[in-house]
Order: structure tokens, then sequence, then C-alpha cells
């Protein structure tokens, strides 16, 4: 997508601790969320004036309740779904183009109520689209289907278990340092390997960590970042594909850079080698290493080869740190929110014990599927 006119600033990050359980009202979690991330920019809540709320469940809390239990006193503009960076760029064109002036997005996970799936009604059960053709012949979860593009991705470039392995080993090592995540335990190769597969090659320690809680951000325009307390971080760009397909059924076809990433580097002017942070989305390993080559951080087929022993992507080593955050492998799953959230203290230099020691000037993030997802650059300038 096109960069905005005016120059969109992410000001403001707020948590919940991620639990196994739904210890609150998700409306309550919501709240908050974006109350704390109202706080962190040192902004007054009541001057919210637009919402995005996020959900993976049905049926979806309503967006009106959070409003209010916020303190907003108006609400000029509200969207429902998406997932990371794609709903950054969708409300910083809201902001830009004057509909409001200020924007939280919040991600609430609540594990335990029915999936909102477009393809499977909840309430009868009924399969349609593409889904069934799947469904009900047993290809119906995501790992299945990552398993057959995972073992095709290996074969065809050398990948070994042990370069795979870094990911899941190095997020672990940097969610040690991340008060907000939620697997803190020590994590060896010995242990990845003896871990169960789930749909090999997909192992238990490729998927992300099922959590419930709630993330937020706050958007608003350069004027107003610039009398908060942190330094402004630009969204520099971002772009979005609109291609539905079912990865596992298509052969490998990119070469280079993915579509996505040629109308990023076009519209902001920056390189994949500009590009100091990456914030890769992880609901599977493998996705790192397919997001890395088409972001074209890395030549296509060398992903694997950059992760060998982990240091080029480790917090005290990596030329590149990779989600210091521990992203959803270990942090927990929040569908990219947390890579969002932890790009930005990052730049801002705000991340406490598991601040990169190099001075970040980018941060690249990638969300969802590397074939039908979402890309952005943050920045300082």
């Amino acid at each position: 997508m096109p960069v905005t006119q005016k120059r969109i600033a992410l000001v403001g990050c707020g948590y919940t601790q991620p639990t196994r359980r739904i210890e609150k009202d998700e409306t309550d979690l919501a709240m908050d969320a974006c109350l704390m991330a109202a706080e962190d920019a040192g902004f007054n809540p009541a001057d919210i004036d637009g919402i995005n709320v996020q959900v993976h469940h049905y049926p979806p809390p309503d967006i009106a309740t959070i409003s209010k239990k916020i303190g907003m006193r108006e609400v000029n503009w509200s969207r429902e779904g998406g997932n990371g960076i794609g709903p950054v760029g969708i409300a910083a064109q809201a902001i830009d183009s004057g509909l409001c002036k200020a924007v939280v997005i919040t991600k609430i996970m609540n594990t335990i109520a029915p999936v909102a799936t477009p393809q499977i009604d909840p309430e009868s059960g009924g399969v349609g689209g593409p889904a069934q053709f799947e469904v009900p012949f047993g290809l119906g979860y995501s790992m299945q289907r990552i398993g057959l593009t995972g073992r095709r991705y290996m074969n065809r470039y050398g990948v070994t278990e042990q370069q795979l392995a870094q990911v899941a080993i190095v997020e672990r090592e940097h969610a040690q340092k991340n008060p907000w995540a939620f697997m803190q335990g020590d994590m060896t190769m010995e242990d990845y390997l003896n871990a169960r597969f789930i749909a090999e090659p997909v192992r238990l320690f490729d998927c992300d960590v099922p959590v419930n809680g709630a993330f937020a951000v706050l958007m608003t325009t350069e004027e107003v970042a610039k009398t908060l307390k942190h330094a402004p971080v630009y969204l520099k760009g971002w772009s979005q594909s609109d291609e539905r397909q079912q990865d596992h059924m298509l052969a490998e076809k990119l070469e280079g850079l993915h579509p996505l990433a040629n109308i990023l580097y076009k519209d902001t002017g920056l390189s994949p080698d500009e590009m100091d942070l990456w914030f890769l989305y992880d609901g599977f390993s493998f996705f790192v290493m397919h997001w890395m080559e088409n972001l074209g951080l890395v030549p296509r087929g060398e992903a694997g080869n950059y992760l060998e022993g982990g240091d080029n992507i480790r917090l005290s080593t990596g030329e590149h740190p990779l989600n210091t955050h521990g992203g959803q492998l270990s942090e927990g799953r929040l569908h990219g929110m947390g890579h969002l959230l932890e790009a930005v203290q990052q730049l801002r230099g705000t991340a406490g014990p598991r601040q990169t020691k190099k001075k970040a000037q980018y941060a690249i993030i990638s969300s969802v599927f590397p074939e039908t997802g979402a890309a952005g650059i943050l920045g300082l300038e």
C-alpha cells in the first residue's frame, strides 16, 4: 500500500500477562491493555477516537463496550479483525485521511471459545469453500498443511532439523528476558529433537503457544507523538497480499522477492539490507525461513544456512536479532501483535534487559502466512 501523506507514529504499548485460562472478561482484558498503552504513551484515553479490535474466536466481543471501558469520548472510526501489521497500515490510513486522530489496536486471544473460521460455520459445523475438499478427509489443521510445505521446502533446499531448531531455541532464550512471555524454561537442541511430532516434520516446539490475554498499540499523528513520553516510531510503509490460495497445493514458485516485498521497498525507498531488526511471523518455525526469503533478507534457499548455529539471529551476537521478545513460539500466540510491540520498544530503546546492543534504525515486521500475509517497516526517522 502507498505510504501515508502524514507521518503516523506508534506511541504506546500495552499488555496483559498471557495465561492458559481466561481470568477476566475479555472486554476487561482489552481495557487493561488499551489503558496501559495510553499510559505508556502519556496520552489521555478519552482522546482516543479510533479503535480496532482483533479476535480469533466466535462470537467477538462488543466494540462499543470496550470503547466505553477505555473511556473514549467518541468513536470516529472503528474496525474489527485483522492480524499484526496489516491493521496498523489500515489505521494509519484512517488517521492520514482525517477520519480520526488517535487509534488503539487491541488483540484479544480467547483460546477456549470456538475459533472464528470463515469456511466453517461455528453453529452448524458445516464446511464450505476450499476446505470442503480437505476437512472431511482429515486435512483440517494448519500444522498438517505446514507439514506438507515444510517437508517440501526442507527437501528442496537441504534444510536440516538442527538449522530449523535454532528458531525455537533462540526465541526461547529471548523470551527469558521478557516478563510478558509465557514460556520461560530452558530449551536445548536435545529438547527440541526429542519433542513429539505433530505433523512430521513439524514438532511440538515448531508450533506457537496458545495463550489467553490481550495486547494493544496506540497510534497517532507525528505532531501529537512528539509531545508524548517516548521517541516516536514511525510506520514507514506496509504492504498486504490480496492473494488467497492453498499454499500446500502449489509448487515452490518464487525465485526473487515476494510481490508484497517489492511494493514495500519501492514505497519506502528502503532495501532489505537496511533492516536492522527482524520480527518475522512464527506461527510455525517454518514460516520464519519463508519470510526471510520472501522479504529478501537472505537469498532464496539460504535461510537454513543463515540460521546455522543461531548466532546470526541471537540477541547477544546477531547481525539481525530475530523476534527478541520470544516470538509466538515462546511469548505466546498473539497473531503478530507481540512482534509489533517489541519492534516499537526496541527502536525507541525501552526494551529493558532484552534491548539490542546495536543502534537500530529500521525494523521489518511480517504477519501471518508467508504467501498471503502482510509486511511493514517501522523506523525512527
